[in-house]
C-alpha cells in the first residue's frame, strides 16, 4: 500500500509541476511589423501631379501629363504632351492617379480618335475673317 501511495504522490507532484510550467510561460506574441511592409497607393482624389507619365488603359506610353485645367463648372480637363510634341486633352474623368503615372481608361486607339476630333473641333472653332 505504502508503494500505491508513493506512485499516486509522485503522479500527483508531477502534475502539479506541469501546471506551473504552463502558468509561468510568457504568452505568445505576434512579431512587430517590419518597417518594409507595403506602402498603400495613394488615394483617390489627389491631384494629378505635372510631369507625371501618361499611360493608356493597356499600359502603352500616352505623353507626359503638362498641366491640369479646371473649368468654370468644376470639370478638370487633362493637358497632355503626346508623344509627337503635340499637345492634346482628356477630362480628369476618364483617368486615375497610379504610383507612377496617370492612367486613362482609354485605349491608344480611342485617345489617339479623341485627340483628332479635338483637333477638328478646335479647328472649326477658329473664328473666320470677315470677307470685305
Amino acid at each position: 500500500m505504502f508503494g500505491q501511495t508513493f506512485i499516486l504522490l509522485g503522479a500527483a507532484g508531477a502534475l502539479s509541476l506541469a501546471g506551473q510550467d504552463a502558468a509561468q510561460d510568457p504568452p505568445t506574441q505576434l512579431p512587430p511589423a517590419s518597417a518594409s511592409a507595403p506602402t498603400p497607393a495613394p488615394p483617390v482624389g489627389l491631384p494629378f501631379p505635372s510631369g507625371a507619365e501618361v499611360l493608356s488603359v493597356d499600359g502603352e506610353a500616352l505623353g507626359v501629363l503638362a498641366g491640369v485645367e479646371t473649368r468654370p463648372g468644376g470639370e478638370r480637363i487633362l493637358h497632355i504632351r503626346r508623344t509627337d510634341g503635340s499637345m492634346t486633352a482628356a477630362p480628369a474623368s476618364v483617368a486615375s492617379r497610379g504610383e507612377r503615372a496617370v492612367v486613362l481608361d482609354w485605349t491608344r486607339a480611342e485617345f489617339e480618335a479623341t485627340a483628332a476630333t479635338a483637333a477638328s473641333d478646335s479647328a472649326s472653332a477658329s473664328p473666320v475673317p470677315p470677307t470685305m
